[in-house]
C-alpha cells in the first residue's frame, strides 16, 4: 500500500514538474533574448467574396506566424477576417501590448488586399462590398489608426510589414494603383527619412515595410508564398541581422525574383537595435561579422557615397542603389553611370518615388493650394483626379508650402541616423580635441524654434495664392451669326416738279434684309477670382460676312417700281466687362460693353419703264453700338479651358440717301433708315498664362 502511494506521489510530482517546464518554455518563447516582451498581430485575408480572392495570403500568414513564434513572439492571429473580426482582434492585441509595459516590441504583419484612397492606406476585410471609393473608409481598417493606437501602448519598437496591394482589384476603378507613402517621424534619425518630411502617421520607434514601392502593385506569387514573403521567411533566420539590413536583403531578393518589376520599400525611425534572432556573438557583447561586399552583393551596412558609386561597375552601383532605395543614391547612380542599360529603370523608379513623396506631403498639407499645385507639377500623375476632386472642399491657406512639395528638397546639415551606422566593432575610435571648443552661443530669446524636419518656415505670403480663374488668357472661337436690319423708306421727292418723277407714296415703305453666316473670332482677356466670384474684361474681333438683301415691287397706276435694300456686316469687335460665378472647374459668366463694326449699306428704287429716273445709293461706314451676352467656360486643365458663349449686338440706325443716277435732276429723292442688330453663338478654347 505504501509502495503504491509512493508511486502515485512520484507520478504527481513528475506531472507538476513537466507542466512547470512547459509553462516556462512558453514564457521564454514569448520573451526576446534580452528579456523584453515580443507580441505580433498576424493577419491573412484571402477568401474575399466581392473582389478577387488571393491564393497565397493564408499561406503567407501561416508561415510568418510560425517563424515569429520561433523568434519569441506571442502571436494574435486573424485569418479571413471580417471588419468586426479585425477590429476585435486588434483590440485584443493592443490590450496585450499595453499590459506588457514599456520595452515591448509590437509587430503587425498583413497579407491580403489593400488600397490607398486620398493618401491613406486601408487593409481590406473579406466582407468588403464597396460601391464607390467613398465607401472604403467605413468598410476597411486604416493603417494610420493602427499606428496611432500602437503609439499609445508605450511599445519601444513598432514594426509593420505589409505584403499587400496584390493584383489590385480596383486597378481599373477610381482608386489608385498602389499603397500610399507611409510617413513616420524621423526626429530620432538625425537626418530626414526617405521622404524627408514631417510626421503624420506615427511617432519615433517605428519601422514600416511595404512589399512594393509606393503607388505600385505587388505579385501574389505562383508558388506557395508571395515573392516578398518568400524572401522574408528565408532572410529572417539570419542570427543577429538588424531589421534594416534584413529588409535591404529582402529588397534585392524580390527585385531579382520579379525581374525588377517589384521593389519593396521601407521607412525607419527605430531608436533601438532590433534583430529577430540573436546571434551568439551579439550575446557575448561583440558585433556580429558582416559579409564583405561583392559585385553582386553590395554592402548593406556602409551606406554608399557618390564617390563610391562612381568607382563601382555599373551593375554593382545599380544594385547598391536598389538595396538602399534612396532618392539621393538613385540620382548619384544616374550621374555616375548615365549610359548604363539599367538607367531607364532607375529613372522610372526615381520618378515614381518623387511623385509619391510629393503626393504624401500634399495630403499632409491638406489645403486647396497644395492640391492644385500638385496637379500642375505632376499633370500625368494617377493622383491628379484625386487632387482636383479634393481641392474644392479643402481649406485655403493663401500660400503653398512649395519648399516641402518640390521634387528636390533643400539639403540639411549632414547628420547620421542609427539605421546607417557602421557596426560598432568597426567604428573608429574618437580622438580627444587638443583644446575644448568654446560653448555654443545661446539663441536669442525672441528666435522662433525651427520646425521638425529642419525646414525653415516660409515668410507670410504678400499676395493670395493664384486661383484657377485668375490670369490673362488668349483664345479663338468659331460659330454662327444671324443678322436683321429692319429698313424704313421715307420719300422726300424732287424740289422741281417733273412729269416723270415718282411720288414717295408709290414705293414700298418697309423692308427687312437679313441673313446668317459663319463667324471666326479671336479673343484676349483677364480674370481675377475673389472666392466664387470672377471679374474680368475681354476684347474680341470677329471676321464675318453677315446680312442680306431684300426687294419689294409695287405697281401704282401702271408704273412698276422695285425697291431694294441691302445691309452687310463684314467685321465686328467688342470690348466688354465680364462677371461670373465659379463652381469648381465650371464658370458661368455674363458680359456687356461696347461694340463696333464695318457695315456696308446699299439701296435703290428702279421704275419700269426705264425712261423714268432711277434712284440709288451706297454707304460703307464704321458704326458702333453695344453688346450683351453670357456663357459657360470649363477648365480642362491648369492652362486650358473650353468656352461656349452667346452675344447680342446692336449697331444703331444708319441713314442712306438715294439720289437720281441719270438725267438732269440730282436732288435727293428718298432716305433709307436701317437698324442693324444680330445674335452670335460661338464655341472655342482659351489658353491661360
Amino acid at each position: 500500500m505504501r509502495f503504491r502511494s509512493w508511486r502515485f506521489t512520484a507520478f504527481i510530482a513528475m506531472a507538476v514538474i513537466a507542466s512547470a517546464l512547459v509553462l516556462a518554455s512558453q514564457t521564454v518563447r514569448a520573451q526576446a533574448p534580452n528579456g523584453a516582451k515580443r507580441l505580433a498581430f498576424v493577419i491573412g485575408n484571402g477568401a474575399y467574396t466581392a473582389i478577387p480572392p488571393l491564393q497565397n495570403a493564408l499561406n503567407d500568414a501561416t508561415a510568418t506566424r510560425s517563424v515569429l513564434q520561433e523568434a519569441g513572439f506571442e502571436v494574435v492571429p486573424a485569418t479571413d477576417a471580417t471588419l468586426s473580426d479585425l477590429r476585435g482582434a486588434l483590440d485584443r492585441f493592443i490590450q496585450r501590448v499595453r499590459e506588457a509595459g514599456r520595452g515591448t516590441t509590437a509587430l503587425v504583419y498583413y497579407a491580403g488586399h489593400a488600397v490607398q484612397l486620398d493618401g491613406t492606406n486601408y487593409l481590406l476585410p473579406v466582407d468588403l462590398r464597396p460601391q464607390r471609393s467613398a465607401d472604403i473608409p467605413a468598410q476597411a481598417l486604416s493603417l494610420s489608426d493602427i499606428l496611432r493606437r500602437l503609439d499609445g501602448t508605450g511599445a519601444v519598437s513598432k514594426i509593420v510589414v505589409l505584403d499587400a496591394c496584390r493584383n489590385n482589384p480596383f486597378a481599373t476603378a477610381e482608386l489608385s494603383r498602389g499603397l500610399a507613402l507611409q510617413l513616420v517621424d524621423g526626429a530620432q534619425d538625425g537626418i530626414r527619412s526617405e521622404a524627408g518630411l514631417a510626421r503624420i502617421d506615427s511617432g519615433s520607434g517605428t519601422f514600416v515595410a511595404f512589399s512594393t514601392s509606393p503607388g505600385a502593385t505587388a505579385a501574389d506569387g505562383a508558388g506557395a508564398n508571395s515573392p516578398f514573403t518568400t524572401a522574408f521567411l528565408r532572410e529572417i533566420r539570419e542570427p543577429g541581422l538588424p531589421v534594416e539590413q534584413l529588409f535591404r536583403r529582402i529588397r534585392l531578393s524580390v527585385h531579382d525574383a520579379t525581374g525588377g518589376q517589384q521593389i519593396p520599400w521601407d521607412t525607419s525611425s527605430l531608436i533601438t537595435d532590433f534583430a529577430f534572432f540573436q546571434s551568439p556573438a551579439a550575446a557575448a557583447g561583440t558585433a556580429p561579422p558582416t559579409a564583405p561586399a561583392t559585385a553582386q552583393t553590395p554592402s548593406l551596412t556602409l551606406r554608399p557615397t557618390a564617390a563610391s558609386l562612381r568607382a563601382m561597375a555599373p551593375a554593382a552601383a545599380y544594385r547598391a542603389a536598389i538595396a538602399w532605395d534612396r532618392r539621393d543614391l538613385y540620382r548619384a547612380t544616374l550621374e555616375a553611370h548615365p549610359d548604363d542599360e539599367r538607367a531607364l529603370r532607375l529613372h522610372r523608379t526615381l520618378a515614381l518615388r518623387t511623385e509619391e513623396t510629393a503626393w504624401a506631403e500634399t495630403v499632409r498639407a491638406g489645403d486647396a493650394e497644395s492640391f492644385r499645385l500638385f496637379a500642375r507639377l505632376y499633370p500625368g500623375s494617377q493622383h491628379v483626379a484625386e487632387a482636383l476632386r479634393l481641392a474644392p472642399g479643402a481649406p485655403s491657406r493663401n500660400r503653398v508650402q512649395t519648399a516641402a512639395i518640390c521634387p528636390v528638397c533643400p539639403a540639411l546639415a549632414p547628420r547620421s541616423r542609427r539605421a546607417d551606422y557602421t557596426p560598432r566593432a568597426e567604428a573608429p575610435a574618437r580622438v580627444a580635441p587638443a583644446r575644448s571648443a568654446p560653448p555654443p552661443r545661446p539663441a536669442p530669446p525672441s528666435a522662433a524654434p525651427a520646425p521638425a524636419g529642419g525646414v525653415e518656415p516660409l515668410p507670410p505670403a504678400l499676395l493670395p495664392g493664384k486661383p484657377r480663374w485668375t490670369g490673362f488668357y488668349v483664345g479663338g472661337s468659331v460659330g454662327g451669326a444671324d443678322q436683321r436690319s429692319p429698313t424704313v423708306i421715307q420719300g422726300v421727292g424732287p424740289r422741281d416738279s417733273v412729269a416723270t418723277s415718282i411720288a414717295a407714296g408709290n414705293v414700298a415703305s418697309r423692308l427687312s434684309p437679313s441673313g446668317s453666316n459663319a463667324v471666326f473670332t479671336g479673343q484676349i482677356g483677364f480674370n481675377y477670382q475673389l472666392g466664387p466670384m470672377v471679374l474680368g474684361a475681354e476684347t474680341d474681333f470677329s471676321a464675318m460676312h453677315t446680312g442680306g438683301r431684300k426687294a419689294s415691287t409695287v405697281n401704282p397706276f401702271g408704273v412698276e417700281v422695285t425697291t431694294q435694300a441691302q445691309t452687310e456686316l463684314f467685321t465686328l469687335g467688342t470690348v466688354r466687362a465680364r462677371a461670373g460665378i465659379a463652381f469648381g472647374d465650371l464658370l458661368v459668366f455674363a458680359t456687356g460693353g461696347y461694340a463696333y463694326g464695318h457695315l456696308g449699306q446699299r439701296g435703290a428704287i428702279a421704275p419700269v419703264p426705264t425712261n423714268n429716273p432711277t434712284y440709288a445709293g451706297s454707304n460703307p461706314q464704321m458704326t458702333s453700338g453695344w453688346a450683351l451676352g453670357g456663357g459657360l467656360e470649363y477648365a480642362m486643365g491648369p492652362m486650358l479651358s473650353v468656352k461656349l458663349d452667346y452675344l447680342h449686338y446692336d449697331l444703331g440706325t444708319q441713314r442712306l440717301v438715294l439720289g437720281e443716277t441719270a438725267g438732269f435732276f440730282t436732288d435727293e429723292y428718298a432716305t433709307m433708315r436701317a437698324k442693324t442688330r444680330g445674335d452670335m453663338v460661338r464655341m472655342g478654347l482659351n489658353i491661360g498664362f
